[in-house]
């Protein structure tokens, strides 16, 4: 399956950079998912992973919304934004360096410290990542995380890197996990999977998701080089 959002409507949230809120279980019960939360967009559900485009726009406040399963950002667009936990302050925005596209950022820590917020964006650029969620309930601690560099692999996720050349075709890939193939350059690529082009993305942003098992290639139909984050989501 395909997602590759058109527009960057009024949307927000995501990615607390300081301090942690707790919540009980009654508060957790009566709170919006972090996929509910009207500005976010749920793109896609298989299983215990769920996908969301996130896109804050310029002066755009997201509602309250609650973090608790593990999650792994794509960054596709940074932009300074401020966090506010519910009945806290607001925190400061910046200043700080913008993430490049194709960063990634680990919240594995929402399963054991799980918080409600909203944030806000500050800046005059969209804030835009693809959020891979997790629901596996597991802790952290019951598989030792492990990193290789700035890659990911813990628990729930591991990630990996393609590059293509210009009209190039990449190697063929074979995963033991369901797989979220995640476009964060500019261009246009599809998947070719058995000889058949499918999955196709033309915009930062856009993914597609690839079960656990079959073997499948990602086709550059660029003048230019492209990349790729793929993230396994561990059964």
């Amino acid at each position: 399956m395909i997602g590759d959002r058109p527009s960057a409507k009024a949307c927000t949230v995501l990615i607390a950079l300081c301090g942690v809120a707790s919540m009980t279980a009654a508060e957790d019960d009566d709170r919006f998912e972090m996929w509910e939360e009207p500005s976010h967009q749920l793109v896609f559900v298989e299983g215990p992973a769920r996908v969301l485009d996130v896109r804050i726009v310029p002066g755009v406040t997201s509602g309250y919304h609650k973090h608790r399963f593990a999650t792994l950002y794509v960054i596709i667009q940074d932009a300074l934004v401020a966090n506010q936990f519910w009945d806290g302050d607001w925190s400061a925005s910046g200043p700080r360096d913008y993430r490049e596209p194709g960063a990634t950022v680990d919240n594995a820590n929402y399963v054991e410290n799980p918080y409600y917020h909203r944030v806000r964006n500050e800046d005059d650029r969209t804030f835009h990542v693809v959020a891979v969620i997790n629901e596996r309930p597991v802790s952290r601690l019951d598989e030792p995380q492990e990193t290789a560099g700035a890659i990911i692999d813990n628990g729930w996720f591991r990630e990996h890197r393609v590059r293509t050349a210009p009209g190039a075709t990449s190697a063929a890939l074979e995963y033991t996990n369901d797989v979220v193939v995640v476009q964060y350059s500019a261009g246009s690529s599809h998947i070719v999977e058995n000889g058949t082009a499918h999955g196709f993305k033309g915009a930062p942003g856009a993914f597609s998701w690839h079960p656990a098992g079959p073997a499948f290639s990602i086709a550059n139909r660029s003048a230019t080089e492209m990349e790729f984050v793929l993230v396994e989501v561990k059964h």
